[in-house]
């Protein structure tokens, strides 16, 4: 009897989550039409009145201590991650006129060898339920006047893009050096000749690389009808097709729409040059932004020492503060049963402390070596800040009860020798000759590291480990 009445209740469920669902969308489509004129006939004339760009945006210069907090945290940390990469820092400015409404913390890179422009911007709105949004913009110029424009606003562009521009959103990629690398291998896949930056110009008037590309941009729309200047002022306004196109665009429920197809087309663009986006998505320690070849000798052992010297010099290329947190290694078996290292895992961390601003930010990053492939791959780092309040809270805040960094060299007992006295201490351990060896880690307590060796074995349905001193070779108990 209770088979029969579980299954007409949660028949009764599905029945009302359906005919639910099903009068949502209803209702939804019987109010967006009444809604979406609506919207027209109230937003247009706003638009009309109201919206006005300046034919060429006035770029304040201003200094780090003018910056506020949170957009002075996240342009130093797209900077340092972008400088890493060979950008050079041409500025810091303010903006009131770029975007309508808007506050801009911006900063101007440079990649003269590469000819790529980078944008790094804060901006904070003084309305609208998004009050803040960080992101990153990367421009290169061709030869024939075409441009490559590649960022992660979430802002949608209320007017048609040029026909000159091919501007791909990819607001996914939140990592400023993961768009960059997008960005670059996009660029040298298209195989066009590219239009240097001219240093004098850069030199004389940095704020001039963004400003001519806004100032070609609106006057390619007033040629188009999109836009109309303003008789005695330095500003242009929307014309009726222009404010009318904006408006659709943003209305509900079309702003949705005209998203997801702005997204479609830049991915598109993407696959047809053979280049994954969602590679540069997902959290740091998946995302690859460096790769660097790691020569091995034929017949050589790679260990975790062995390693680390070229490891540590991309390490200190990427964040000079960084210093080692933990090693951890992915083990496997070949044909023969002999267990060898997939791949190295080397974990960084940094702290870096703002007394002015009471600030710390906190960095973590890995690098991965990889013994077959012969590569060193560098991931996304990981950022985040603490801010206090008062003096009290800085003393907390500033002297954090960190653990000591790890430190290799020679003196440890490193991979090739742990490994066989686990296998032994496992078999005995588990009473079976069937071990797998899954990974180890190397690890730091109170400046002393230690192994934990990870392996499944027969008579275990759980994963089993064990612990070595790496000082001294002692398998503890």
């Amino acid at each position: 009897m209770r088979q029969p009445l579980q299954f007409l209740f949660r028949t009764l469920a599905l029945l009302i989550s359906w005919a639910l669902a099903l009068l949502t969308h209803l209702g939804k489509g019987l109010a967006a039409p009444p809604l979406l004129l609506a919207q027209l006939l109230i937003n247009i004339p706003l638009t009309l009145l109201r919206v006005r760009q300046p034919l060429r945006p006035r770029l304040i210069p201003l200094m780090d201590a003018e910056l506020p907090d949170a957009a002075w945290v996240f342009l130093t940390d797209a900077t340092e991650a972008l400088t890493a990469t060979g950008f050079v820092l041409h500025g810091s400015f303010r903006c009131h006129e770029w975007i309508p409404g808007a506050t801009l913390w911006l900063r101007l890179l440079a990649q003269h060898e590469q000819g790529i422009v980078a944008l790094i911007a804060y901006a904070e709105f003084s309305t609208g339920q998004q009050r803040y949004q960080p992101f990153a913009e990367f421009l290169t110029e061709f030869e024939d006047g075409r441009v490559l424009n590649t960022h992660n606003r979430s802002l949608s562009n209320p007017l048609p893009t040029p026909g000159y521009l091919a501007r791909l959103t990819l607001k996914e990629v939140w990592d400023p050096r993961a768009l960059y690398v997008l960005h670059r291998d996009l660029v040298a896949s298209l195989s066009q000749a590219i239009r240097l930056i001219r240093i004098e110009q850069v030199a004389r008037d940095p704020a001039s690389l963004l400003t001519d590309r806004y100032a070609r941009e609106i006057e390619t729309l007033i040629e188009e009808g999109w836009m109309r200047t303003v008789s005695g002022q330095r500003q242009a306004r929307f014309s009726l097709r222009g404010a009318t196109h904006s408006v659709w665009r943003q209305a509900w429920p079309l702003a949705s729409l005209y998203q997801r197809l702005e997204d479609r087309y830049s991915h598109r663009l993407l696959a047809e040059q053979d280049i994954d986006a969602a590679r540069f998505t997902g959290a740091a320690a998946t995302i690859v932004v460096d790769r660097q070849p790691f020569p091995v000798a034929s017949g050589s052992t790679i260990t975790v020492w062995t390693g680390y010297e070229k490891v540590r010099l991309l390490a200190r290329r990427t964040d000079p503060n960084a210093t080692l947190e933990a090693v951890m290694i992915d083990l496997d078996s070949d044909s023969a049963g002999l267990v060898k290292p997939r791949q190295f895992r080397y974990a960084f961390r940094s702290n870096d402390l703002q007394y002015e601003r009471r600030i710390r930010r906190l960095h973590r990053f890995d690098i991965l070596l990889d013994p077959r492939a012969a590569i060193l791959a560098v991931t996304a780092m990981h950022r985040g800040f603490l801010k206090a309040n008062n003096p009290t809270e800085w003393q907390s805040v500033a002297n954090p009860p960190l653990s000591l960094p790890l430190r290799l060299g020679p003196w440890l007992f490193d991979l090739d020798a742990i490994l066989p006295m686990a296998v032994n201490a496992l078999r005995i351990q588990g009473d079976t000759q069937d071990i797998q060896l899954n990974s180890a880690l190397l690890l730091n307590d109170h400046n002393s590291p230690f192994w934990r060796v990870i392996a499944q074995t027969a008579n275990d349905k759980s994963p089993v480990s064990i612990i070595i001193n790496a000082y001294t070779g002692m398998i503890k108990v």
